[in-house]
């Protein structure tokens, strides 16, 4: 046996005696020593998608700009300090391989392109433009880890830039890391984990206030109501943004040889317009034709408009049976129908 293999065995002898382990421990690599922080690669796949939103029968456009970075201290990849052991990590701090506003960005995009949006460039036209500034993004590891993420988000509508709903969204989170301790891949997987959790708060937001602020124009199938998520904060509240119902043009006399009443009329009481209302259609499977007394509107998900009273819709589709089903319209009110249709063939045992 050489000097050096001797050398080295009563190196590695010495570390077993002062660990006091009943293992041999793991020798850390010489480079991991002096390398700075350990660097985290984060990765998150999107959640399955919701029902998409629909605007005259088409999906909606979405520009997401890159956030920014508005951090307090120095910007940079640093993400939190590691205050305790972490196997295959040996550092004081952690840090990303890509900008934080780049992992987050990523995120939302991806979980909105599933949920149904067409995502488009940040400089090409879009029905609606989305942009964020990360307020924090942090990971420490110490008696318990606590992950903190936070982003204010801004969605306005395309053409006027006019500000559409605004928010805090956050994702905040510790845990103990158990007697097994952290690692490498558990840091990952937790942070991943935030990021996705973020990212659907992000679409569940974006979702939410487009169907406050067009609840007759956008057909609505899936929306969660935000203020029960936990962890969104709305800053800029959404309103109707919809054009109001236009009124029937009067077949009388022009406005230019109108002759003016002796007695001014009482003036018009808030209730006015059709007395009309909304029907937004489901069905299970999708695109199933609806008729309303014969006349075909189109295929689901759809939003009809019919006159307040019972409407009965009947539904096609080819394989299924014919479905039959009554709602009560209400004026200026939208009532959500599902329908899950039959199978006309089954196989009996």
């Amino acid at each position: 046996m050489t000097i050096f293999k001797q050398a080295l065995l009563a190196a590695i002898g010495l570390l077993w005696l002062a660990t006091g382990c009943s293992r041999m421990p793991t020798v850390p690599n010489p480079l991991d020593l002096v390398s700075g922080p350990s660097v985290l690669h984060v990765e998150v796949a999107p959640s399955p998608g919701a029902m998409p939103l629909l605007r005259n029968g088409q999906t909606l456009s979405l520009a997401v700009g890159d956030f920014t970075d508005a951090r307090p201290g120095p910007i940079g990849r640093k993400i939190g300090d590691i205050k305790a052991t972490v196997s295959n990590m040996h550092s004081s701090e952690m840090a990303l391989d890509q900008d934080v506003t780049t992992v987050l960005s990523g995120a939302a995009r991806g979980q909105l392109a599933s949920d149904g949006f067409r995502l488009v460039g940040a400089d090409y036209p879009a029905d609606f433009r989305l942009s964020g500034v990360v307020k924090a993004f942090s990971l420490t590891v110490a008696g318990r880890d606590e992950r903190v993420i936070a982003v204010e988000a801004m969605l306005r509508e395309g053409r006027s830039g006019d500000v559409i709903w605004s928010g805090l969204i956050s994702e905040k989170d510790d845990r103990y890391a158990g007697v097994t301790g952290n690692s490498r891949g558990s840091l990952i997987k937790y942070l991943g984990e935030g990021v996705s959790a973020f990212a659907g708060k992000v679409s569940a937001a974006v979702r939410d206030g487009l169907a406050k602020s067009y609840p007759r124009s956008i057909v609505v199938s899936q929306t969660r109501n935000i203020p029960t998520i936990p962890g969104i904060t709305t800053l800029h509240a959404p309103v109707s943004r919809d054009e109001p119902v236009a009124l029937p043009k009067s077949p009388l006399l022009p406005a230019a040889i109108a002759v003016p009443s002796p007695h001014p009329a009482p003036p018009p009481s808030a209730d006015v317009g059709p007395a009309v209302g909304y029907v937004s259609v489901y069905s299970i499977p999708t695109r199933a034709k609806v008729y309303v007394e014969d006349v075909y509107y189109g295929v689901t998900p759809i939003k009809i408009e019919l006159p307040v009273g019972v409407g009965q819709l009947r539904f096609k589709r080819d394989g299924y049976k014919l479905a039959t089903e009554k709602v009560a319209i209400r004026r200026g009110e939208i009532t959500e129908l599902e329908v899950t249709l039959e199978a006309a063939t089954k196989q009996h045992r």
